[in-house]
């Protein structure tokens, strides 16, 4: 890295850590907020493909569209780091970006999905800057169903990209929380709901769309299971 490029990124770093000091004062926070719904609420979606089509629908449906933000990314988009991510959309910062993912219980003894306790498939919101800790997730479960199985009979392990789409009709980088084809429960970390400004940003159905989601309205309005299930790392490493 040349000197210039040095200075830039320490110049970068500071003013980060400026807006991060600034999001910590309620009165900020209030304001995001306010503009975030009122962006929401001038929006118009056009030209996007069905699968953002079906996420829009859902949004209309729960009651969320006047307090969600779509957004069309561009191509290379997975190619930036977390925080050229963050400013593309807004973001108050790389920790409110999200993504939602499928497991599958692999010793699952049926294909059932309506017990949120007993389900062979899982869609879990998770923040880019954690990891998810399956241990955790089955503790939770045996815990929800009263123990009744041991911790043989989990065996949790992301979803294959078929099986993805099949449930969710979305494919990996596009998942939405909202809008799938089957009604598998749906999971959020608990971390998710610890942000200030209460926001965060997920899938919409499509690799090149986004959603924003006002955190209160959301877990309102989807009832998510909200359960502690991240490890926190370092997205520099």
């Amino acid at each position: 890295m040349s000197e210039i490029e040095s200075s830039e990124r320490l110049a970068l770093d500071h003013l980060i850590k400026q807006v991060a000091n600034l999001y910590s004062e309620p009165a900020v926070q209030q304001l995001y907020i306010e503009f975030f719904v009122k962006q929401a609420e001038q929006e118009t979606i056009s030209s996007a493909p069905l699968e953002v089509e079906r996420v829009l629908a859902a949004c209309q449906t729960l009651s969320l569209r006047s307090t969600s933000r779509f957004f069309k990314v561009e191509s290379d988009y997975y190619d930036w780091d977390l925080q050229k991510r963050a400013f593309r959309l807004s973001a108050p910062s790389i920790h409110h970006l999200c993504k939602t993912v499928v497991f599958e219980n692999k010793r699952c003894p049926h294909d059932q999905y309506r017990d949120p306790f007993d389900s062979r498939f899982y869609a879990v919101t998770v923040q880019y800057t954690s990891s998810i800790d399956t241990s955790k997730l089955v503790d939770f479960l045996r815990a929800g169903s009263n123990n009744r199985y041991s911790k043989k009979h989990y065996n949790l392990r992301l979803a294959s990209p078929e099986k993805c789409l099949e449930l969710t009709g979305f494919k990996f980088g596009g998942v939405s929380p909202i809008g799938m084809i089957h009604k598998i429960p749906v999971f959020i970390d608990k971390s998710i709901c610890r942000l200030k400004p209460p926001v965060f940003y997920a899938g919409a159905g499509n690799i090149d769309w986004k959603i924003g989601f006002v955190i209160d309205e959301y877990i309102s309005k989807v009832s998510p299971v909200v359960v502690e299930l991240s490890v926190a790392f370092n997205p520099e490493v």
